[in-house]
């Protein structure tokens, strides 16, 4: 380090604090003390959260000791990278035993512990702490001599106060914004589902329909007209009736009243094919390259994932001509997150499928607005009450055919689908630029954390002691200080 302002210097933090002193001394019998694992200690406001309390005499051997005003600094990865590094405050009898995997910083001459807290929680001290892990992958840690040769750039102890103050003013803004902007997901998700619940219950489109010229064509005879075209469609493809009509069961309550023009019918009535997708063994079918193999997890609300999508052989999906998709299928999960739907994309011409709902809409039914209706609170309701099983609980081709759907002329789902995916990508714009603002905001800190070690947060006092005064008093008094006797210590 160089350029550092006047009455500051540089040190290695062994020059500053004792690092790992050991165990305590003068712990007497039948004490009780706070216990401290790792997750107790906060990623963010360097504060143990809820330690527990021991007797001294369960956690005197086998956990680090640790008293107030010591730094503690977890060591292994990736605790250490997610900056679990805090100042112990508010100890039973002011002392604690915690996880061996901390490093103990016990500051001298009474140097702010806050201070050294707020150096080592510092990104670019734990990337290069990083740096210096040994050990396993997955289990390396910071050895004790990479903190004992730290370089800290050192101001008088009044400016080391100073700083930290003003540390905690700046910081003490931003956690508010960030706290403002953590709820920005949960406000997303609960606009999305206002934003559904409008769209079918007709109120999204209420003026759209009072502005068509002929008004919108639909009602109750919505039924049969749609049931015909269901039958013809069966026809065509060749597979024989389903049997009995599926009808909104009355097990499905409170049913919202819909539009004049709006009718409530079932999958089974909109669907002139569905069926399930494979299921069976999968060992030793999947291969590197060919026909893709969509799963549960490949689904997701209105979209399909393919990131971890896995394939087939074409001989092998030439054998489940029954769970071949089609652009334009409706997929329901079966299992896992039941009732998530999506609609296949044109990319995926050719795929197959195992253990999901497949719903082939009949064109009056369009299968976005279908998808985006069983992505909402209502349908999710619904399909809760549908679910069987214990240890997994799955959703059948039975209860989809059952599904209560709010049926709208074909138009008017169109426009309804239009006006979900506006207000959907403005809100996923909303929540990018919360993102953003977030990162902007961790930058801001991890600024203005370098800007106050280089002596730039706050003035300097020419009647400050020198820091270089502060270090020979340490080293004076670490001197002729006793030296703490090796072995066992003997509590009293």
């Amino acid at each position: 380090m160089s350029g550092l302002p006047e009455g500051w210097c540089e040190a290695k933090l062994e020059d500053l604090a004792v690092v790992n002193p050991g165990r305590l001394e003068g712990v007497w019998s039948g004490a009780t003390v706070s216990f401290v694992p790792m997750p107790a200690v906060s990623d963010v406001e360097g504060e143990i959260v809820s330690p527990s309390v021991r007797p001294f005499a369960e956690v005197s051997k086998g956990y680090t000791q640790f008293q107030e005003r010591d730094v503690i600094f977890a060591k292994i990865t990736p605790c250490m990278e997610n900056g679990k590094i805090a100042v112990a405050r508010s100890l039973e009898n002011g002392v604690a035993c915690g996880s061996t995997e901390f490093h103990i910083v016990r500051p001298l001459g009474g140097i702010s512990a806050d201070y050294i807290w707020r150096y080592l929680r510092q990104k670019s001290f734990r990337d290069d702490a990083e740096a210096s892990m040994t050990g396993a992958v997955g289990q390396r840690r910071v050895p004790a001599t990479y903190l004992k040769e730290s370089q800290l750039p050192l101001p008088p102890l009044p400016e080391q106060r100073r700083i930290v103050t003003k540390i905690d003013g700046l910081t003490g803004k931003s956690k508010r914004a960030r706290d403002h902007l953590d709820h920005i997901p949960r406000l997303v998700e609960k606009y999305k589902q206002a934003v559904l619940a409008a769209a079918f219950r007709g109120d999204l489109t209420r003026e759209w329909r009072a502005a068509q010229p002929n008004g919108v064509a639909g009602g109750i005879d919505a039924l049969t007209r749609v049931r015909d075209e269901r039958n013809a469609a069966r026809v065509r493809a060749g597979l024989r009736s389903k049997g009995r009509n599926r009808s909104v069961p009355s097990k499905v309550v409170n049913l919202v009243k819909l539009p004049r023009t709006w009718t409530w019918l079932t999958f089974d009535d909109c669907s002139w094919d569905m069926t399930v997708g494979h299921v069976g063994p999968m060992k030793d079918r999947y291969v590197a390259e060919g026909i893709a193999f969509l799963r549960s997890l490949n689904v997701r609300a209105n979209r399909i994932d393919l990131r971890k999508v896995v394939f087939i052989d074409e001989a092998f999906s030439n054998e489940l001509k029954k769970s071949r998709l089609h652009p334009g299928d409706l997929v329901v999960v079966r299992t896992g997150e039941p009732g998530v739907a999506a609609v296949i994309p044109p990319e995926l011409a050719e795929a197959n499928c195992s253990d999901l709902v497949i719903c082939r809409l009949i064109s009056s039914a369009n299968p976005h607005f279908a998808a985006y209706y069983m992505n909402s609170d209502y349908a999710k309701s619904v399909v809760a009450g549908f679910q069987v099983g214990v240890a997994q609980q799955h959703f059948n081709v039975g209860a989809m055919s059952e599904m209560p759907l709010p049926f709208a002329p074909i138009e008017e789902q169109a426009e309804i689908v239009r006006r979900i995916e506006i207000a959907f990508t403005w809100i996923k714009r909303l929540a990018s630029e919360a993102t953003s603002a977030s990162k902007l905001i961790d930058h801001l800190d991890q600024s203005v954390l370098a800007k106050a070690f280089r002596g730039e947060l706050v003035s300097q006092d020419p009647a400050d002691e020198p820091a270089v005064v502060l270090l020979e008093r340490i080293k004076a008094e670490r001197s002729v200080a006793p030296q703490p006797r090796r072995g066992r210590r003997v509590t009293s």
